[in-house]
């Protein structure tokens, strides 16, 4: 499979006989042990000319997704790795701190032979090359069947959403932060960006691309990702990559660069959408399992009682002894009457966070999909971002201030009048009540250039993953970080 030579090449290894048409075969393989995506066609291609249909592209795309999925990557683990580097979970059990692992991350001390670094690097560039394929079948011409035109700028589409996104996740973790206050001037290492398929040994070698450079292939492809899913009418979806999710996504990506005035565009783009509106009960968000819906969600990864690999649950619900606790500092933000205060249990001095809590419905407890991105992070980039950018639209950000506290407080909510000069700390402060525990703390610390925990700096190299072992014996090119 093409994980496992992903996962395991190096140059000590090479075998010059490898058949192309077989590496292809491995390719398009979805038989790896965390297979997510139920499909109505077969598994496999039974023939050595690998990419020859409509039909073989999107088998290439859904292991694209089903390794998207994975807890290496979008399927938790990312979320826990920002908690045990940032200030808002404590270590509740610290017997769930497993050796070359979570507790080497909590420490700041990883080094390259740690499993859980190693998957998460090599699944994602797993998923990057799985999209690469379909953009390189896509541009190649050789598929021409009848279903070809009308699903292409789809499949391109969502293949360059799932490459910008894994790449975001990786340069966040692997590289320096971005210093939003040398924009354009971001030349510290960060990773490679790969935009062709690796169909040979000789091509693992690939130096790592500027932070700079990173960001802005992240945000070409994410515009360009855009384009072609309105042109292929996959505008908005619950369960798959969307026009409406890459706009989320850019967002994101310009927010994290401090580039306020393109965040607050794009966070416009899907609020003034209209397709998506806040829960009234923000606990709805995080109860979702298979096929269930919120208006919130814009992007999320289903999981079933079969086919389920959200990590969360384990490390935070109370009932698995889990990994994480809370601060009493951060449960004392939220007014009594705040209905996201009911995401954490005070249980005397303790206090447990209950956002992956699982539904027991008939004595058995149902899955929880991964929400990835959702309508109420999008009210608070544009809520900040225009007050941050010259020329910023304030009604826009009291707009979705109010937005946030009305569904917070519900019938308790009286609207409020802010100050100018109180209020980004107001809209700071909803950002931690509102997004705690989803993996944006730390990241939004590395934004503001505030200490981490224990006042570790902001760009210390401490937390910096380092690159795995079997990148930097199988790729020449490769510099390791300090």
């Amino acid at each position: 499979m093409l994980d496992y030579f992903y996962r395991h090449i190096t140059k000590q290894n090479k075998m010059k006989n490898i058949i192309l048409p077989l590496f292809i075969l491995a390719l398009i393989s979805m038989s790896s042990c965390e297979k997510i995506l139920e499909t109505e066609h077969n598994d496999r291609i039974p023939n050595q000319e690998a990419i020859s249909s409509t039909r073989d592209i999107q088998l290439i795309l859904n292991g694209a997704y089903d390794g998207l999925q994975s807890g290496c990557v979008l399927g938790g683990n990312l979320v826990i790795y920002a908690d045990l580097l940032a200030d808002d979970a404590i270590i509740g059990n610290d017997q769930r701190l497993n050796k070359f692992g979570k507790y080497e991350i909590y420490n700041m001390i990883t080094s390259p032979q740690i499993g859980e670094i190693a998957c998460f690097w090599s699944t994602a560039y797993s998923c990057i090359n799985r999209s690469n394929y379909v953009i390189d079948a896509i541009d190649s011409g050789d598929v021409y069947d009848a279903e070809f035109n009308a699903n292409k700028d789809r499949m391109k589409g969502e293949a360059l959403f799932i490459r910008a996104i894994c790449h975001f996740e990786l340069v966040r973790f692997f590289a320096l932060p971005y210093d939003v206050n040398q924009k354009g001037s971001n030349v510290q290492l960060g990773i490679p960006y790969r935009t062709a398929p690796t169909k040979d040994y000789e091509e693992l070698d690939m130096a790592r691309n500027t932070v700079e450079d990173v960001y802005e292939n992240i945000i070409q492809d994410l515009s360009e990702a855009i384009s072609l899913m309105n042109m292929g009418g996959l505008v908005s979806s619950s369960q798959w990559a969307s026009a409406m999710a890459a706009n989320a996504y850019l967002a994101r990506v310009y927010f994290q660069i401090g580039d306020y005035a393109n965040a607050a565009y794009y966070a416009n783009e899907v609020i003034s959408s209209q397709i998506y509106e806040l829960d009234e009960n923000p606990e709805n968000v995080f109860k979702l399992s298979g096929n269930q819906l919120s208006p919130e969600v814009i992007f999320q990864l289903v999981n079933i009682e079969t086919d389920n690999s959200n990590s969360l649950i384990d490390n935070y619900s109370r009932s698995k002894n889990p990994l994480f606790q809370t601060v009493s500092e951060l449960y004392s933000l939220y007014d009594e009457n705040d209905l996201r205060r009911a995401l954490i249990n005070k249980f005397y001095v303790l206090y447990y966070i209950k956002k992956y809590d699982q539904a027991i419905i008939s004595g058995v407890s149902q899955p929880l999909n991964r929400v990835i991105i959702r309508l109420a992070e999008m009210h608070l980039i544009r809520a900040e971002a225009n007050l941050l950018a010259n020329g910023g639209n304030l009604a826009d950000a009291y707009e979705s201030y109010n937005a946030l506290k009305q569904r917070a407080m519900g019938d308790n909510f009286v609207p409020e009048t802010v100050a100018l000069n109180e209020f980004l700390g107001k809209v700071r402060e909803e950002r931690r009540k509102e997004l705690c525990f989803e993996g944006d703390r730390y990241h939004n610390l590395k934004r503001l250039q505030m200490p981490l925990r224990n006042g570790v700096a902001w760009n210390s190299n401490d937390p910096i993953f380092k690159i795995p072992a079997d990148e930097i014996s199988g790729n020449s090119l490769m510099v390791q970080n300090p």
